[in-house]
């Protein structure tokens, strides 16, 4: 893949909206790992996207109407000369042709109760990295460790998005371990690819290696929060709130906010 593809085929923002199919998103990711310029855009959309997920509404819907505030004048001497503008022209027409306007049809106003909820939603599916600690391993690396490590690398600077590349290729090299199917999921996840976080995550559930199955189902919780998908969040919530999780404190404080 080029930059030049990247760029026709619009790939750069289905990479962010999480709409290329999987061979499509490792072609894109091998590409930007080794290009500068697309892995520089990539991170701005990221953190945009980010923004305006979480962006406090009341906030966002303050600034809008100072924004109209300042039009209000402009705005309302363009009504009033439309308005004249119409009654001058019907006023000239004769009564049979004098058009009778169509009633405006509104789509329903959205109940406080809803936009509480969708707030409440968002704010509990605010992710925080996983902790990672490194283990320096003696002997001689696979290739799956070496690539999960030089990945790690980027991930303890917080930089999610480079290390995927990285953890891609670990898991490649080794589908059935767990750690690098989990840290994976993870970073899919802190970059807002959901889809491809939830395939992850359940791979690593599926591996049933507990010190990686019970976070996941957490993360994987997140996952679900993130797309209002409230009864499979509250499953995977109920499994990571069992007595014993490294997650059960959290889950079941999530669980509680959910019902109330």
């Amino acid at each position: 893949m080029t930059c030049r593809e990247v760029e026709e085929r619009d790939i750069l923002e289905q990479y962010v909206r999480d709409q290329l199919t999987d061979s499509e998103r490792e072609e894109f990711e091998q590409h930007y790992f080794e290009c500068d310029s697309c892995s520089e855009q990539l991170r701005i959309g990221l953190a945009i996207q980010e923004e305006l997920r979480f962006f406090p509404r009341k906030r966002a819907r303050g600034a809008f109407f100072r924004q109209i505030r300042i039009w209000i004048p402009g705005f309302a001497t363009l009504v009033v000369l439309f308005a004249v503008g119409v009654w001058w022209y019907t006023g000239r027409r004769p009564q049979s042709q004098r058009a009778v306007l169509p009633s405006v049809v509104t789509n329903p106003p959205v109940s406080p109760a809803q936009s509480s909820a969708a707030l409440l939603l968002d704010e509990l599916a605010r992710v925080e990295a996983p902790p990672y600690s490194e283990v320096v391993l003696r002997g001689a690396e696979s290739d799956a460790q070496d690539s999960f490590r030089k990945a790690m690398q980027h991930y303890m600077k917080r930089d999610y998005t480079s290390a995927i590349p990285g953890l891609r290729a670990a898991v490649r090299a080794s589908p059935q371990t767990a750690r690098s199917n989990f840290y994976l999921g993870s970073c899919y996840l802190l970059t807002g690819q959901t889809e491809a976080a939830v395939q992850s995550l359940r791979k690593v559930i599926s591996l049933d290696d507990p010190s990686y199955s019970e976070p996941a189902h957490f993360y994987l919780a997140k996952a679900y929060l993130r797309n209002h998908d409230v009864s499979q969040a509250e499953a995977e919530l109920r499994i990571a709130a069992k007595p014993g999780g490294s997650r059960a404190a959290d889950a079941a404080e999530i669980l509680h906010q959910l019902r109330k």
